[in-house]
């Protein structure tokens, strides 16, 4: 029987995926070898050796053990989805958004600084949000609503060595997320508890995908080779659409059992 490996992720893939040798370990606590061409993935359960990866880490800190596995999992050729060479695209915030305006995608507009001293120079109306360095998940985001908040929050980057984004707040009516996977795309909208759409969320509804998106995540997909990968939008009331980021590791929370399924036939393909 083979043996599928699931970095991080839900825990419900050994159900989606009876026919295999399911076994999941969580990155920040692995050893990656290569030996001889062949991948051993080892933590304190023991070691493993795949045949193909589910490759499903998000929503924690950017470390380079990550980028070191996936350049492992492409020496030794094992199947992962997505591949690490369409992960590593996508890898670091900046590297994504760029990826984004090059398509001509509308991305929300956004100013970088690499130093928090340089914060000074930034004039945005109020409010707007701050985004520090490379996080996911509604991980380093702060809305700064006034010129009292953005001196405290000012202060409290100076102590930070990452970049730091930051970018108009978008008085949203939905947070649409559309997911392909393979050739299928499907569409939700999500309400969160505050003003960030993905965390603690209240409310998902899955609706007909508009065929203009679709085109849009089309050509993203096509143009880093994503197994799977998805885009999350805010839409104004006026209807105006933003698209805030994509996502190579998407959640798959809201949606139907299906996408599920389709996700495990990627990797299962790849293995016969």
């Amino acid at each position: 029987m083979k043996t599928i490996l699931v970095v991080n992720g839900e825990k419900y893939w050994k159900d989606i995926l009876p026919a295999y040798t399911v076994v999941q370990k969580s990155i920040q606590h692995t050893s990656w070898i290569l030996k001889s061409g062949k991948l051993f993935v080892a933590d304190r359960d023991g070691v493993v050796q795949p045949d193909a990866i589910l490759w499903r880490v998000g929503a924690i800190k950017p470390t380079e053990i990550q980028t070191t596995a996936l350049d492992l999992i492409a020496l030794a050729g094992i199947p992962c989805v997505n591949s690490p060479e369409t992960l590593k695209i996508g890898f670091d915030r900046l590297s994504m958004l760029a990826t984004i305006k090059k398509l001509g995608l509308s991305v929300i507009d956004f100013d970088v600084v690499t130093k928090s001293t340089n914060l000074k120079n930034i004039k945005m109306d109020f409010p707007f949000v701050v985004k520090v360095g490379n996080y996911h998940g509604g991980f380093g985001k702060v809305l700064v609503e006034d010129e009292r908040k953005w001196q405290d929050i000012q202060d409290l980057l100076f102590v930070t060595e990452h970049y730091i984004t930051v970018e108009p707040y978008i008085n949203y009516v939905r947070d649409i997320r559309y997911i392909a996977i393979n050739d299928k795309v499907w569409a939700m909208s999500r309400k969160g508890k505050f003003w960030k759409a993905n965390i603690e969320t209240t409310d998902f509804e899955e609706f007909e995908p508009e065929e203009a998106l679709v085109n849009d995540l089309k050509m993203l997909q096509n143009a880093i080779g994503a197994d799977i990968i998805a885009i999350d939008i805010l839409e104004e009331e006026n209807g105006n659409l933003h698209i805030v980021e994509y996502n190579d590791i998407p959640g798959l929370s809201g949606f139907s059992d299906e996408l599920k399924y389709e996700l495990a036939a990627v990797l299962t393909r790849a293995l016969s």
